[in-house]
Formats: structure tokens, sequence, C-alpha cells
């Protein structure tokens, strides 16, 4: 019986690759490669035997080939190519023999070729294969890198922040130095003029802060008599429940601080004062200047590091280059001057829109007669920079200054309404005029970004929050080991349309799918929506459902929900042509459900434009379709076929449909992948005139007859 190769061929597989790969299984760097080829090994003669009991077919002899792996069987059975099973000979590359495709079955020609093995194996249009995965660098591995990283970032942070701040400094200025070189000034005389201007910038903005903060400080106690009548009038104002709950609590807690009345008095302790000695004048030095020390001193390191970047840009861009991969420069160079292209440009934009927002709030603070108007304005430039609550805590600060300067609410009421009209003004229209583009990172990934760059750096960590993940998202788009950081923080969908629609369907979420279904028919037209969402979908779930990953059940249901949602789509308005000929389509599904509910959509995509079209249900018997395809007469037949593994079906209907009929035969092998150049050909080695692979190409070629049916050519658009 064929069963009795079952335990020998297991016994065999995991026997050799044991003993041939053992040392390699526990000793060397690539031991997780190995066993997972080692049990690929198993798991595919396992598989082997498996087919050939099922269908009763003594094997031929083994066939040596000169490679690293040998198959120890290959046959095929009735136009179906099995499985082949390999087994280790002796070290070197492993490889196998991929399927290739016999010319008389369904599948073509039949030869192995030698490729590179990966674990795994995929069982797809009846064919149990191997599937090629590279992984350049384990899961485990990123994430303790990830570790170190951060680590080092943290332990580093009193050297690594002065670099950032310097790095972005050095990315804002960059272009004003170009600008100056370009009029004619050496590199040195531009640098020097750039840092002049900038620093000076600076230092005024941090002069004007400090000193209007110091007057602040001195003011507010005058403020006290103002901010306790607007208390009592809120008081005043209310039904007296705040004043008696404010009481009762002021006498809970003075019965708590009464000491028991069991516990006997204790006799007095005797106070002890301690009298310092005055200060001397280095101690008093260090008091004062102590606190300056560490900014003052970081502040020079990125002075002096913002010009030494900015005289040897070059070089350093270039050792950055080296130091990042040379032996990929095209990458590397487009990951640099993506990273810069975005930094610069929101640094750049960031500080206008800043300086504007400054500007008109010191301005608009000053003529309602706010106290230092001047510290709000510059606030505002500085925490603006804050992604999201900036401009929050920029307008928190005069509004309290206002409520406790003002005897009444009405000017508090107008700084904060004026505040709130300029933050309309600059979000809705000019950081979207002066933006131009996203920086490339999504609004939830930005604020975990920001709390996480705090949590680690501090507020030096806040300011420069935005930046730094810009580098990071460009980091991960760049390289592949880091391409998750790309997909948690980029701002683009990380998922196609119909990979969308397919993963609604897959969650029975019908609502959902349908609400992206009507999304999508808003920007296109239904042609372009079979095409790029629910035609791809249908494959997908037809590839799935042949590789066994969804059950029949989930796969009849997907199907049935797409057939819903075509059949809800209101009718397209036929013009009135009854003068005029119409065209008649017969379609045709090859095999199943899938391919009627994709004719369905084709078929509703073709209403209104003067052809008709007629769709058998799938159920229908092949001979039975024949006939009413001999009977209706129609003007053209289509047969729908939703990949994979149609071709066989949709290859005998053509060739029956051809020995009874002259009409013009097309298939629909809706977004076919791998070789569908090599699948039209047979195709239309069995009877089939036209192949298309795409609704919309479908379309046209039924206008373009049509049209010629009736004599005016180009009267009916491709596409509405």
């Amino acid at each position: 019986m064929p069963g009795r190769w079952l335990l020998p061929a297991v016994a065999v597989g995991t026997g050799r690759t044991l003993l041939m790969n053992g040392p390699q299984l526990f000793g060397n760097q690539v031991r997780g490669a190995r066993q997972t080829n080692a049990a690929a090994s198993i798991a595919t003669t396992i598989h082997y035997v498996w087919d050939r009991k099922r269908l009763n077919v003594r094997p031929p002899q083994p066939t040596a080939v000169p490679w690293a792996w040998r198959p120890l069987d290959l046959f095929c059975h009735q136009d179906r190519l099995c499985t082949a099973a390999f087994l280790p000979l002796g070290r070197g590359k492993p490889t196998r023999l991929v399927e290739a495709q016999r010319p008389d079955g369904p599948y073509g020609g039949s030869i192995g070729r030698p490729t590179t093995f990966a674990a795994g194996f995929n069982r797809s249009e009846g064919v149990s294969s191997m599937i090629d995965k590279t992984t350049p660098m384990s899961a485990g591995r990123t994430l303790l890198m990830l570790a170190g990283v951060v680590a080092a970032l943290h332990f580093a942070e009193d050297v690594l922040i002065p670099v950032a701040i310097s790095v972005l400094l050095a990315f804002l200025l960059a272009p004003l130095v170009s600008r100056f070189e370009a009029r004619g000034l050496p590199r040195g005389a531009s640098v020097g003029l750039t840092s002049i201007i900038a620093f000076a910038l600076i230092g005024a903005l941090v002069f004007t802060v400090a000193y209007q903060f110091l007057g602040l400080v001195e003011d507010l106690p005058s403020y006290r008599e103002n901010l306790l009548e607007k208390v009592r009038s809120l008081r005043a104002g209310g039904s007296g429940r705040l004043d008696r709950s404010v009481e009762t609590v002021k006498e809970i807690t003075e019965e708590l601080s009464k000491a028991s009345p069991g516990v006997p008095d204790s006799p007095p302790i005797p106070t002890v004062r301690i009298v310092e000695s005055p200060p001397t004048a280095s101690q008093v030095l260090r008091n004062a200047l102590g606190p300056l020390v560490r900014p003052v001193s970081t502040a020079a390191i990125v002075v002096v590091f913002v010009i030494f970047m900015l005289l040897q840009r070059e070089d350093l861009r270039d050792r950055l280059v080296r130091l990042l991969g040379a032996g990929e420069m095209h990458a590397t160079v487009a990951a640099m001057d993506d990273a810069a292209r975005r930094v610069s440009r929101y640094l750049a934009m960031q500080t206008l829109i800043n300086a504007i927002q400054g500007t008109l709030v010191a301005a608009g603070l000053w003529l309602l007669g706010v106290p230092d108007s001047l510290l709000w304005g510059a606030l505002t430039i500085v925490l603006r920079f804050i992604p999201y609550l900036g401009p929050v805590l920029a307008a928190a600060g005069p509004i309290l200054v206002s409520v406790a300067y003002f005897p009444g609410w009405e000017q508090p009421l107008v700084v904060a309404g004026g505040i709130a009209v300029l933050e309309l003004i600059n979000n809705n229209a000019l950081e979207p005029r002066l933006y131009g583009a996203s920086i490339g990172v999504s609004s939830f990934a930005l604020i975990v970004a920001t709390v996480f760059w705090t949590w680690l750096w501090g507020t030096p960590g806040l300011f420069l929050a935005t930046p730094l993940t810009v580098c990071v998202a460009v980091m991960g788009k760049y390289t592949p080991q880091l391409e998750f950081l790309a997909v948690l923080l980029a701002d683009k969908p990380v998922l196609a349309p119909h990979e969308r629609f397919y993963q609604r369907l897959l969650a029975d979420d019908p609502d959902e799918a349908q609400e992206l279904f009507d999304d999508a028919l808003k920007q296109s037209s239904l042609v372009e929506v079979a095409d790029s969402v629910v035609l791809p979908a249908l494959r997908m779930a037809k590839h799935d459902h042949d590789r066994r990953a969804i059950d029949d059940a989930r796969h009849e249901a997907i199907v049935e929900q797409v057939r819903e949602l075509v059949e809800d789509l209101p009718e397209s308005a036929d013009p009135d042509t009854t003068v005029l000929p119409r065209l008649r389509v017969l379609c045709l599904p090859a095999a199943d459900k899938a391919d009627e509910a994709a004719a369905l959509l084709v078929g509703r995509a073709l209403s209104g434009i003067g052809i008709d079209v007629e769709i058998v249900p799938s159920g229908t018997l092949k001979g039975e379709m024949l006939a009413r395809a001999f009977q209706s007469s129609p003007d053209v037949v289509c047969i729908s076929a939703a990949p994979p593994g149609v071709v066989v079906h949709a290859r005998y209907l053509c060739r029956k449909l051809r020995e009874c009929l002259t009409v013009p035969i097309v298939v629909g092998l809706w977004d076919a992948q791998g070789d569908p150049k090599r699948a039209a050909e047979r195709l239309t080695a069995g009877g089939a005139d036209r192949v298309f692979t795409r609704a919309s190409d479908l379309r046209e070629d039924l206008v373009g007859r049509l049209n010629a049916r009736r004599q005016v050519p180009e009267t009916i658009e491709a596409a509405p």
C-alpha cells in the first residue's frame, strides 16, 4: 500500500537532515537558518508522501542533480505537478528545484532548475512549492539594537543635545550662507555674517524674554487685589454651596489635626537653633552663577559646532556618506537628501510662521494694553516649536495675565478671541500655503514621539521632537531592517485601497467595506474602482482560499458581500439608442461564484452605453452554458475568470465555445499576477481572441466594437 512509504520517508528526511547538518544546526552563527531549512525539508517530505498516497501513484527513481540538495521525488499525475521533496547531500548552499510547466497540462511544461532555498512552502494552484523568504536581520536583533541606541541617547545626552541643536541650526542657516556665497562672498565671510545675524537675533530674543519676565515677577504682587476681587465676585454669583463645602473641609481638617484625647501630653521639646555663618564672596558668586554655567556652556558649544558645520558642510556630508554606506551610495544619498529637504523646509517655514504669529500677538497685546507684550510675543515664537501643545502654552500666558491685570472680563475675552482668530488663520490659510507638503509624519505618531523625546531628553527633547522624528521616519523608509519605523511613523496609508477593502471583508465588516467602496466611487468611475479595489480583493480572497488560509464558508461570505455591494449599485441611465444597433455580450463565469461576482461587477460597469450584458450563473453546467451561448447568438462571449486557478477552466470553455461559435471570445483574467502574458498565450491557443486583465481594457474593446457596428467612430467615450 502507498501508506507504507510514510514512516521511512519521514525517517530518512529527518535523519539525513540532522546527520548532515548537525554541527551547523547547533554550532555556528547561522543555526536558526539551518534549523528552519531542516524543518522545511521534513515538512516537504511529509507533504510529498501525502500527495503520493492520495494519488496512488508509485514514484520513479530519484534523479541526481549536481547541487547541494537532491530531489527525493518529482512526478506528475494527470497534468498536475506534485511535490518535490528535498534531502541534504552535504554542506553548501541549499537549493531547490522550482516547478516549471508542462506544455500539455494546466500548468504548462515542467522542468526543475536550481534556485535559492528558504524555509516554508506555499500551497497554491494545486502545486506545493517553496517560498523564498529572506530575513536580513531577526526581530530580536533589531529590538536589541534599538534598545542599545535608546540607552546611548539617554546616557550621552550632555553631548548629543548640543550636537542635535547645532545640526538643526546648520540646516536652518545653510540656505542663507549659500545666498551670500552666490553674491560673491567667500565661505568664511558668509558663515561669519550669517552667524552674527542669527545669534544676534537669538540673543535679542533671550534678553527680551529674561528682562520682561523679571518685570512680570516684580509686578505680580500688584495684581493680588484684582484677583481677589474677581474671586469674590465669582463666589457672590454662586449659590453658597461652594463656601459651605470649603468650610466643611476646613472643620474636618482641624478635627483630624487635633491630638487624640487618650494620648498623654508629652514634655516640651527644647528648641535648637542653628545659626549659619554669613556666606563668603566666593559662595555668593557660586550661588549666583552656578545655575548659569550649564546653559551658557551648552550655548557656547552650539555656537562653535554651528560655525564649523557651516564651514565644512561638504566634507561632513562626504564623511557621513562614507560612514553610512558608500557601497549603496544611491540609497544613502537619497536618504540624506530626503531628510535634509524635510527638516530644512520644516525649520524654515515654522520659523517664519512663528515669527509672524509672535509679531501679531505682541502688537495686539500692546494695543489692548496688556503688560509685557514683548515677552508674550517672544514666547509665542519659541513655544510654537512644540508640536500641538506649544500654541496652547503660548496662549495661556497672556490670557492669565489679562485676567489678573484688567478689572473686568471684557479685555481677557478679547485677548483669548484675538489669539484664537490668529491661530485659525495660521492653521487654515498660512501654514498650508507655506508648508506646501507634509513633513511625512502622522499626527498621532508625532504626539507619541514628542512624549518619547521628552522622556528621553527632557525640555530639549520637547523642542527637538519634530525634526528628530522626521529623521527617524526617513531612516525607516530607506533601511529595510527599520521599515517598521516608517510604517509606524509615516503619514501615508500603509495598506493599498484593495488591501483595506479586503481586510474589512475578512473582518466581516460590511458597513466599513461599503463606506470604502462608496468613497472610491466618489473619486473614480466604477470601472476604475473595479480594477483598483474590488477585482484585486476577489483575487486575494481566492488566493487565500486556495492556500487554505480561509475556509470555504469565509470565502463564500466574502464573495457574497461583494455581490451585494454590486447589486446595490444604482442602475446607469441608458441613453435612447433604440434606433442604433446594440452590442450583446454573454458573460460566462469560468469556475465559481467569485468569477460570477466579478462578471456582475464588470457587467454593471458596461451598462448605460448601449451594451446588453447577460450573465450566466456559476452553478450552471458547462454543457448548459454552451447550449445557452449557441441559442442566444451573442455578438461577443466574455469568460470571467478571477485568478488564481482558473486558467484551466477558462481554456476548456474557450475550446468548447470555439467548436460551436464563430463570434469573438474574450477572456477577463482579472488582476492576474505572475506571468499573465504566458497565461494569455495559452488561452489564445485554446480559442480566445483577446485576453484582458483589467475591466477598463475590456470596456474600451467592447466600445470600439460597438462603434464599428454603428459605423460612427468615437461616438461613445471609453470611460465616463
